[in-house]
């Protein structure tokens, strides 16, 4: 990729905040007034639509598209279910009032596929890497809405030069950024580019990201001096240890090229989705604290260690306690500005707030689409959040 040029002030406001860590304790006045706007439609088989973690989510030319996913249709994973990948599309149209319904026909995926990352373009929506029941992926797509046929067209991108799930992608004009995700082995801190409108080039190396880290949340917006990116939380699983939940910012400058760290979030949190509003502010939705999760792991690393099988299936009927009670995934609304590097609380979400999903931005409106509300359940609930 092109190297850039960048002034002193410019590297003394990043050295400066990077040390800025204020975390604002007011609530913001702006609120945002949620509903569930709609559900999934039934399966193309026609199948009662039990939710998908992981789906592909976008807008182009003004329709909603979500694809893809998985989940258990049987029973959960802890009492052996088996997970469901699926490659059915659904389109979503809006009317005067506002109103979504879904466009009626349901469109294919080239294969079942679900964890990939997903952003819209104006080209497309654009989807890389993920997995399915042959494994992780490097299959990069883009699905776009052919408006003179009424169908949608998926096409195929440069592949990535590895496999990889759970990875964060957005956009900046027709050039796409992905970071991070998981590898068969480890977590990633690749950071690469593609241009839509140079894809002879392949997906270009950029500079990597300061951390390993997947599920996190990467969100495009201006600094108020330059166009940045930033990555918002995530976490990353340790071969012997409990995996890492993160609160950490991270700001790459489109300009100079560099990262710099911001003030974290309040909190450790991944698997949540965030959108970019006004210019200056990034709205960060849900996700997951890691208290459940860290539990459900600690017994399962204790199952594994045990070889007394009576303290084994003890500890294993304690594991499938926490992971069926499970408490669900956080509420709230975060707000960050990047002008002045602070988070604020924006407000609670009255609805269960799914996670591995990807929030998107239509009209003023965010949606939050399907994904997961607990430990192996999935919501069919298309939320909706009215900007104002």
């Amino acid at each position: 990729m092109k190297s850039f040029k960048y002034s002193i002030f410019t590297l003394l406001y990043i050295m400066t905040m990077h040390f800025n860590t204020v975390v604002a304790q007011t609530e913001s006045p702006c609120t945002i007034e949620w509903e569930i706007a709609t559900i999934l439609p039934s399966l193309s088989n026609g199948e009662k639509q039990l939710g998908l973690a992981g789906p592909i989510a976008g807008v182009h030319k003004d329709l909603l598209i979500i694809g893809g996913g998985a989940n258990f249709p049987d029973k959960m994973p802890w009492f052996g279910g088996k997970k469901k990948y699926y490659d059915d599309i659904f389109v979503f149209t809006k009317n005067e009032k506002g109103e979504i319904t879904s466009y009626g026909e349901i469109y294919k995926l080239p294969f079942p596929i679900a964890y990939g990352a997903s952003c819209s373009t104006s080209r497309g929506i654009v989807y890389a890497g993920g997995e399915n029941e042959q494994g992780l992926s490097d299959k990069v797509l883009l699905i776009q809405w052919n408006e003179e046929i009424k169908k949608v067209e998926v096409k195929n991108l440069p592949e990535l030069p590895f496999v990889v799930a759970n990875a964060s992608i957005t956009s900046v004009g027709n050039i796409v950024y992905i970071a991070g995700g998981e590898l068969s082995n480890t977590v990633s801190d690749t950071f690469m580019a593609l241009d839509l409108d140079n894809l002879s080039k392949g997906w270009q190396s950029m500079p990597t990201l300061p951390l390993k880290v997947s599920h996190s949340v990467m969100v495009s917006q201006s600094n108020g001096i330059n166009d940045c990116i930033y990555i918002v939380g995530g976490r990353k699983r340790n071969s012997r240890n409990l995996t890492t939940f993160y609160s950490s910012v991270f700001q790459f400058d489109l300009k100079t090229n560099l990262w710099s760290q911001k003030a974290d979030i309040p909190y450790p949190l991944s698997a949540g989705t965030g959108v970019a509003v006004n210019g200056k502010s990034i709205l960060l939705f849900g996700g997951d604290k890691g208290v459940t999760f860290h539990k459900a792991e600690s017994l399962i690393v204790s199952i594994n260690n045990e070889t007394d099988l009576l303290k084994k299936e003890k500890l294993n009927q304690e594991k499938i306690a926490v992971q069926t009670n499970h408490p669900g995934f956080s509420k709230s609304v975060l707000e960050y500005s990047t002008q002045e590097n602070t988070w604020t609380t924006f407000n609670v979400i009255s609805f269960n707030v799914p996670v591995t999903t990807t929030a998107v931005v239509w009209g003023n409106n965010v949606i939050i689409p399907t994904g997961e509300i607990k430990a192996g359940i999935r919501t069919p609930n298309i939320l909706l959040g009215h900007l104002n």
